[in-house]
């Protein structure tokens, strides 16, 4: 009963954005040829795919967007355990963390190019940028909020250090991290979209919004802001699926 209302409730919810959309577009409230119609919109997100044509964009945007978010994850998840378990550097190094994470990383943009120039490797470096801060912080803190009674007994009872790191911290730890890792997912999607709109490609969904937006295709604009909250939408949900995977413990203690 309670999975059959949850379902109900979100088909509500849907329901009412979708009415008041149309609502706002038969009224005229805004312009209607720049707030075209649900059913213009869906047709032409759904067209986008029947011609095939924006199939190379979502797959490049995917792959610069993963390979920034994979790298932050490594990288992010590692330091985030040694910064966790040395008590005085998490200490000394928590202001300087927090310092880079809440740099707008789209202050960056001219930095990157500098540095990496206006391909790839500059996109793939800020999605990077974006989650690997973010990721430190939550694995950090994770660390030191794992049980002390826990990591005491398994001590009293002849546990190594590595033993109860492997065993007992690195689980405690686990799910603060993962929350680290779905909120960098997020940011990596929205900076990679960003990255295409100020960069330009050849091939990425922020560049075909920055291009509908150029020649007024005003419907297909909206149609791949649709995709890109799709997208978000879809990365979200499978995270939290294999999340509650991995820490099935959680809110069952």
């Amino acid at each position: 009963m309670k999975k059959k209302r949850s379902i109900l409730l979100k088909v509500v919810g849907l329901a009412v954005i979708l009415l008041v959309w149309q609502v706002v577009h038969s009224l005229s409230i805004l312009e209607p040829t720049l707030f075209p119609s649900p059913q213009i919109t869906f047709s032409t997100f759904f067209k986008l795919f029947i011609s095939g044509n924006i199939l190379p964009d979502i797959g490049s945007s995917i792959m610069r967007m993963m390979a920034g978010y994979s790298l932050a994850v490594v990288l992010g998840v590692i330091v985030g355990l040694i910064i966790g378990l040395i008590k005085p550097l998490y200490e000394s190094c928590e202001g300087i963390i927090d310092f880079f994470r809440s740099i707008p990383v789209t202050t960056l943009y001219p930095v990157f190019v500098l540095i990496f120039g206006i391909n790839h490797s500059s996109k793939i470096a800020m999605v990077f940028w974006s989650a690997f801060f973010v990721i430190i912080l939550n694995t950090a803190y994770g660390v030191i909020q794992s049980n002390k009674v826990r990591r005491k007994m398994a001590k009293l009872y002849g546990a190594s250090k590595f033993q109860i790191f492997k065993w007992i911290t690195f689980f405690d730890a686990l799910p603060q991290t993962l929350i680290g890792m779905r909120t960098a997912i997020s940011f990596a999607l929205i900076v990679e979209i960003l990255c295409e709109m100020f960069m330009g490609s050849q091939f990425g969904i922020g560049q075909r919004i920055t291009e509908s937006f150029t020649t007024y295709a005003i419907p297909e604009l909206y149609a791949l802001i649709l995709l890109a909250g799709s997208l978000g939408f879809c990365f979200n949900r499978i995270f939290v699926y294999f999340e509650k995977k991995l820490v099935p413990w959680v809110g069952k203690l």
